[in-house]
């Protein structure tokens, strides 16, 4: 095998590969990349028998073969020569030659025959998304998911798509997160549902930035393709667990509150909080919340007050003479928050993504005039969960944020 690719184009593709291959694994095969040259395309594969990405890059060819290359090893030399051409070739004894303007290296690699390659079904279900639609729905959920090992049937996100109505949720049974999307076209009167491992959607938001998106599934796998890459996966062979039945439908008290003043409050009440259970007191009276938190471990305290709007649907109760009390772990609620949008725009813009691929709040321009840039929490008692909702939804949208209270103290 014989090709010449840029340092900085195969380091790219390298990163990305990266982030499947598995620190500790019982086959050594799994620590290399599987290389497959034909003509001048070059498929580049790497798994954890979980799961196994697919990329395919242009390179300059001029010998047709495949090899399994040590993936750390080979990753380490590109990333010293990215403004270089590097010219690959392979001999009949997988021994791997990369030359330089300057410099030369030898590797040795492993028989591309011993290398396990996903299985490829033509008899699957289909969903096409517009990949801002899937990393948005995606991004506003996962951080709900169960990281429990135990607790199987939470460890991913649903994916529940029925005709007209797609949606997500994820929950680890103590906060849930579910966006609906209304008119969702689908090519067939599909109705299924079945859970994303939480790795795989992590893969899917890291990897894709927005291009349009396929997926194939059926009971066991999965297949996201966009771009150049195709992710390939198992599901999660469980039952979701039934959540409908936790969410509230008659929390009669609201909570009007400007989404950037809680969500400052919070990061600074976690400054005080004991560092486990991460609680905070919610004292709430008609026009103010005052939220304290406390560690006594180590003797701290903070106490801060913010301005909104509370109010209950049952009555008219006098919350300053008799203020609501509530407690929560500050993490979970602070999460919660910072995935409340601001303003009512389209549900298919880009999102802006950090450098972890997580998704970042963004402020358009007309959320800008928009006076208080609002977010409502509904509660019912100091024992039932709070919902948290944008004070306008998206278009087609239907977005909430479910969070279990802890016990006040």
């Amino acid at each position: 095998m014989k090709f010449s690719v840029t340092g900085d184009k195969l380091v790219d593709y390298l990163s990305k590969l990266n982030s499947v291959i598995p620190t500790r694994s019982p086959l050594p095969i799994l620590d290399n990349i599987l290389f497959e040259l034909n003509g001048n395309e070059l498929k580049l594969l790497a798994s954890d028998l979980e799961i196994f990405i697919r990329t395919t890059l242009e390179v300059k060819g001029e010998k047709d073969g495949k090899v399994a290359i040590p993936a750390k090893k080979l990753l380490e030399i590109s990333r010293t020569l990215t403004s270089a051409k590097l010219d690959f070739s392979v001999n009949e004894k997988n021994r791997i030659t990369i030359k330089t303007r300057n410099g030369k290296y030898t590797i040795g690699g492993e028989p591309a025959e011993e290398f396990p390659v996903p299985e490829e079904k033509s008899e699957m279900n289909t969903l096409e998304f517009d990949g801002r639609l899937l990393r948005r729905f995606l991004s506003k959920v996962i951080h709900a998911v169960n990281t429990d090992e135990l607790r199987r049937n939470m460890s991913g996100v649903l994916l529940d798509v029925k005709p007209g109505e797609l949606k997500f949720v994820a929950t680890d049974g103590f906060r849930l997160g579910k966006i609906i999307k209304d008119n969702f076209k689908v090519k067939s009167d599909l109705e299924e549902k079945i859970i994303i491992p939480l790795k795989t959607s992590n893969l899917i938001l890291r990897l894709n930035n927005g291009e349009d998106s396929v997926i194939d599934f059926d009971e066991n796998d999965l297949k996201v393709t966009f771009g150049d890459f195709e992710i390939f996966s198992k599901l999660i062979d469980d039952t979701f667990p039934s959540y409908e039945n936790v969410i509230p439908d008659n929390n009669d008290k609201i909570l009007k509150i400007e989404k950037s003043s809680l969500s400052a409050s919070l990061r600074r009440a976690l400054i005080f909080a004991d560092a486990i259970t991460k609680r905070v007191r919610l004292e709430i009276s008609n026009n103010a919340l005052t939220i304290k938190a406390d560690n006594p471990e180590i003797g701290s305290e903070g106490e801060e007050t913010i301005e909104g709007s509370f109010t209950s649907t049952g009555g008219d109760e006098d919350f300053d003479s008799n203020p609501f009390v509530i407690a929560f772990n500050a993490g979970y609620l602070l999460d919660a928050v910072s995935q409340m949008d601001i303003g009512n725009s389209s549900a298919d813009e880009m999102p802006k993504i950090g450098a972890d691929g997580a998704l970042v709040d963004v402020i358009d321009e007309e959320s800008k005039h928009m006076p208080e840039g609002e977010i409502n929490i509904s509660f019912g008692s100091s024992s039932k969960a709070a919902i948290i909702t944008p004070s306008e939804q998206k278009k087609n949208e239907n977005y909430i944020e479910l969070i279990m209270p802890v016990r006040v103290g």
